[in-house]
């Protein structure tokens, strides 16, 4: 329309200028023409110029029009209360309306020109993304509905939404149209019915709606899993379907009476199942209420209770029996007390509120160990359930016998949810057993185990033995001059008598022995377990020794006998119990052909050697009192000065009449009879004072090696004795060393350890002896607080003649140092030796290739003479 006006605009000037050549050109025939001409265009255009001002006027009163009706569209779109926007083909917002406007929170001019990641989150942004680039490329409607998260404030809302390609006049897509609607609390509401439907059908009680007529219009799964009736089969029908006949006219009428009162019902009915069995419900029944208050429907909610019912009648049952003779106890799954009945505060003195939030430990006796009660939890926790006897303790810390079950109550998934224990005091029934046992096992005289108990425990013993790989001993024991007590002080006092040697006889025996009376005066002892067959010897000479104490009888203060003992060890003797009694009966005998008052094997080899080494035993505990112990010593050399470092305290013992005797006669007898106890604490203390004395002597210092048996560490407290020992004698604890063989190392690691630790903070020096004969290795041994290695002898004996001995010794050393011991070889005796130790790289020696062990004066000359390092 502009170009139309402006052509009417140019073709008036160009007729004017036509009309004015004319006038000033008359006399031309040519002006003329042209004029004519000119003035026929001017006509033409001026009949255009009408015509476009015609259209003109057409097209005003359209634009009019359409103006009205895009006036008239917008308020429409403005009203309408759905989202509306319009996006180019690059997702760039064209246009929105107020609704739009009012979701996203922002003004139609601040969301023209942004995209969707202006205003949600990226991954929903991609989505739309997605869903615009589908539509435009397969030109093609699409319904969704998304949970937009808004990115300025991260609210949530579902919306229902409708995007359609956009096009051209031509037909080419430009863009993507979309309208939404927000069907947030549509789907809130849809969500919240379909929980309550899931609720209702999902429900474990059984639940129907009828009309008021009671016709079922709703069942849900649950009462056709109680009725055995398909929906099917009782839309329709009533609840009369399910009558047994069961439930009182009484109680149907008044529930009617109630819910047509617009009341709620709730009773117990008896009503029978599609199958026929009957079964009792809990219902609740209410009238259902329209908006207006009218009652449309009926709801019923029941539960089958039978189960529980007959759970009543068990626990009702259950209460009775709960009220019986026996104790009973009741805990909970962490094994606290929860209930008690009468009885068990009669048996064991504690009331109901005592025990409960107690544990049954409060009854517990101590007779029993920790082994005991886990092998009981074991098989609870395994098969559910214990009995057994059992000793507690009462109220007033009375320890009786107990006859004790346990059961474990679990859930229907095999949790346990409680334990149920039952007591029965078993105290008289224990002391009728005791007292048939007494009279078949043991002698009613001395109350000792007679014939068939002894024969029973050697069954036993022997089975052990072979199982264990252990010996044991039998003493057959008769007393000397017992015939003369009876005869002249009569039968009563030779009881007495017998029930007094008894007595003596046992306080000579562990608790694991057994000492049997056959008759007369006949006894039999059986030693378990024994160390080695002089130990039956020792304890056969202490009997023998106790027997010969005179004996104060009632006819008597001043009653002397004698006892004679046969040894039969078993395997070496016999492996069978009549045969090990009959071979030590044999014994009995040649003790008695020796004059009597003594014991015989019976092997005669064995009765002289074990009679030598209680001689050497008795012999040795009179050296150590009368002072015949002596310390010698043996220097500790430097590999690569040749000088003296240290030296090693070895005990000797000069016998008045055999002169010194060597240690591996005496120390193992030491070991066994405790004597190393007290060997050590007077070797400690004495190399200790004669170092100190040396010192004062201006002698120059060195490290004195004292070793320590495993015996000291298990049964001395070592720290105390070294502490006072080194406070006695003021000697310097950086000038002691103690060493401990491999093996005694390796007992009771921890406990051996901490002791190591608490002397090492002393300042002593520690040292592992004869290493390599054990079975620990170097790297184990960083574990303890070790300053020194030495190498056994047999590892040095055969240097250079053998090579496992050669490697043996080099990767020792190599190994040793590297993890920071000092290493000390023994034995050294050869040259040979001492080259290869020194070209290995070894610290420290010591042998008779540089001096044996000699006394201290000695020592001290050998000192001045080499030098110390």
């Amino acid at each position: 329309i502009g170009i139309y006006y402006a052509m009417m605009g140019n073709i008036n000037s160009l007729a004017q200028s036509a009309q004015k050549f004319a006038e000033g050109n008359l006399s031309s025939r040519i002006a003329l023409d042209t004029q004519d001409e000119l003035a026929l265009i001017a006509e033409n255009f001026n009949v255009m110029a009408s015509s476009f001002q015609a259209l003109l006027r057409i097209h005003d009163e359209n634009e009019a029009r359409l103006h009205d009706s895009e006036a008239h569209l917008l308020g429409l779109i403005k009203a309408i209360p759905d989202l509306i926007w319009l996006k180019n083909k690059d997702g760039v917002y064209l246009s929105c309306n107020a609704m739009f406007e009012r979701f996203i929170g922002a003004k139609e001019a601040d969301i023209i020109g942004k995209t969707d990641y202006d205003f949600v989150s990226k991954e929903l942004a991609d989505v739309f993304r997605e869903y615009d680039q589908k539509i435009m490329a397969t030109d093609k409607v699409y319904v969704t509905e998304e949970n937009v998260v808004f990115a300025d404030d991260g609210c949530h809302a579902f919306v229902e939404t409708i995007k359609t390609p956009l096009h051209d006049i031509e037909g080419n897509i430009i863009g993507v149209l979309g309208i939404a609607r927000n069907i947030t609390k549509r789907k809130k509401a849809e969500d919240s019915l379909r929980k309550f439907s899931l609720a209702v059908e999902q429900n474990p009680c059984a639940i129907i709606i009828t009309d008021l007529n009671a016709k079922i219009e709703y069942a849900n799964a649950a009462f056709t899993d109680t009725t055995g009736y398909s929906a099917e089969e009782v839309l329709g029908q009533t609840p009369n379907i399910l009558n047994s006949g069961k439930t009182s006219k009484e109680t149907c009428k008044q529930l009617w009476q109630t819910i047509r009162n617009g009341k709620t019902w709730k009773g117990e009915l008896i009503n029978r199942r599609k199958d026929g069995s009957e079964y009792i419900e809990l219902a609740l029944i209410t009238p259902v209420r329209q908006p207006n208050g009218q009652i449309s429907h009926y709801l019923a909610i029941k539960e089958d209770i039978t189960e529980r019912k007959q759970l009543d009648v068990e626990q009702r049952i259950a209460a009775i029996s709960f009220e019986s003779q026996e104790g009973i106890v009741i805990t909970n799954a962490d094994n606290v007390i929860i209930r008690v009945n009468q009885a068990f505060t009669s048996i064991t003195g504690y009331s109901a509120i005592e025990a409960i939030g107690q544990t049954p430990t409060l009854l517990k006796s101590g007779r029993q160990d920790a082994e005991f009660y886990k092998k009981m939890w074991d098989k609870l926790l395994t098969i559910g359930s214990w009995q057994g006897e059992i000793w507690n303790r009462n109220k007033n810390n009375e320890i009786y016998p107990q006859w004790l079950t346990i059961t474990a109550v679990k859930d229907d998934d095999g949790t346990t949810t409680h334990y149920v224990a039952t007591l029965v005091d078993i105290t008289e029934y224990k002391i009728a057993e005791e007292k048939i046992k007494h009279l078949a096992f043991y002698d009613p005289l001395t109350g000792l185990a007679n014939r068939r108990k002894l024969m029973d425990n050697l069954v036993y013993s022997i089975a052990l033995s072979n199982r264990e790989n252990l010996q044991l001993a039998v003493l057959m024991m008769d007393l000397d001059r017992f015939k003369a007590v009876n005869d002249t002080l009569g039968h009563l006092a030779g009881d007495e008598l017998l029930k007094q040697v008894a007595e003596r006889i046992a306080l000579r025996l562990r608790d694991t022995d057994t000492v049997a009376r056959l008759g007369g005066d006949e006894f039999i002892v059986l030693l378990e377990d024994i160390s080695h067959q002089e130990d039956a010897a020792r304890v056969a000479t202490a009997i023998v020794a106790d027997l010969m104490v005179p004996f104060k009888l009632t006819q008597s203060d001043d009653v002397r006998i004698g006892a004679s003992i046969g040894i039969a060890l078993y395997p070496q003797h016999g492996e069978t119990p009549e045969l090990l009694i009959d071979n030590a009966d044999i014994a009995l005998y040649q003790a008695k052909d020796n004059g009597r008052g003594c014991f015989a094997y019976f092997s005669e080899s064995l009765t002289i050697a074990a009679r030598e080494r209680l001689d050497l035993e008795a012999r040795l505990r009179r050296g150590i009192e009368n002072g015949e112990l002596r310390v010698f010593y043996q220097a500790q050399v430097n590999i690569k000065s040749g000088k003296i470092i240290g030296a090693e305290a070895l005990v000797r013992w000069e016998e008045p009449n055999e002169g010194l005797i060597p240690p591996y006669k005496f120390i193992p007898i030491a070991e066994e009879t405790g004597l190393i106890m007290c060997i050590g604490e007077w070797v400690l203390r004495e190399v200790c004072r004669q170092g100190k004395e040396w010192l004062d002597a201006g002698v120059a210092p060195i490290r004195l090696a004292v070793n320590v048996s495993p015996s000291q560490f298990k049964h001395c407290d070592m720290v105390k004795l070294v502490t006072t020992v080194l406070n006695e004698t003021n000697y310097p604890p950086e000038q002691l060393e103690l060493e401990l063989t491999e093996s005694g190392l390796m007992e009771h690691q921890e406990v051996v350890i901490g002791i190591l630790t608490e002397l090492r903070n002393l300042g002593i020096h520690l040292a592992i002896d004869d290493f390599g004969t054990g079975y620990s290795s170097l790297a184990y041994l960083k574990c303890f607080p070790l300053d020194v290695l030495k190498i056994d002898k047999s590892f040095i004996d055969d240097i250079p003649h053998h090579a496992d001995d050669m490697a043996i010794t080099s990767a020792i050393i190599s190994m040793g140092q590297t993890l920071g011991f000092k290493i000390l070889a023994e034995g050294v005796e050869t040259i040979e030796q001492l080259n290869f130790l020194r070209l290995k790289g070894c610290d420290i020696y010591q042998g008779y290739i540089k001096s044996k062990p000699i006394p201290a004066d000695e020592f001290v000359k050998l000192l001045i003479e080499m030098g110390v390092d």
